[in-house]
């Protein structure tokens, strides 16, 4: 399958029950650099991305669904807006650069953990919580590395050192 083939069609691998934390970073982060594209081209030069207009365009359908964690959200009826202040804005908004990688730190451990947990072991409503937990985990990730990374420092024209 050629490369192109494998972007349009990157939620292939995180379908079903075999979908990870792993597997699910490249077809999200492949939407979310899109969104990020659109919003930049708007409004450049932030100085950081603006998640919770992220977190909206995804949980709205407003772009299809990169992994099977964002369809069961948007499926089930999960309001964008809700998800962002119950799930996001508090590891997020108001937080330093530290307190942000802690952040992402600790929920991709619950979602490794959760990923791991034997069915008698599972809490009720699983699948629903695995999916909320793997996508916020991918929504900080996102936000972090494009708010404190290297290449966006630069087209600030931030001093690196």
């Amino acid at each position: 399958m050629g490369l192109l083939k494998r972007l349009i069609n990157a939620d292939t691998d995180t379908a079903g029950p075999t979908a990870t934390l792993a597997a699910s970073a490249r077809p999200m982060r492949i939407t979310l650099l899109g969104l990020l594209a659109d919003y930049e081209q708007r409004d450049p030069g932030r100085p950081e991305i603006d998640l919770k207009a992220l977190t909206l365009a995804l949980l709205s359908g407003d772009v299809a669904a990169p992994t099977a964690d964002v369809e069961r959200l948007i499926t089930t009826g999960v309001d964008p807006n809700v998800f962002y202040e119950k799930e996001l804005s508090k590891s997020w908004d108001l937080l330093n650069e530290s307190q942000r990688a802690a952040r992402v730190e600790q929920f991709g451990g619950l979602a490794q953990m959760l990923e791991a947990a034997e069915d008698d072991a599972r809490p009720p409503n699983y699948d629903q919580m695995l999916a909320s937990v793997r996508t916020k985990t991918l929504l900080l990730a996102f936000a972090f590395d494009e708010t404190y990374g290297f290449v966006r420092r630069i087209g600030r024209d931030e001093q690196l050192a």
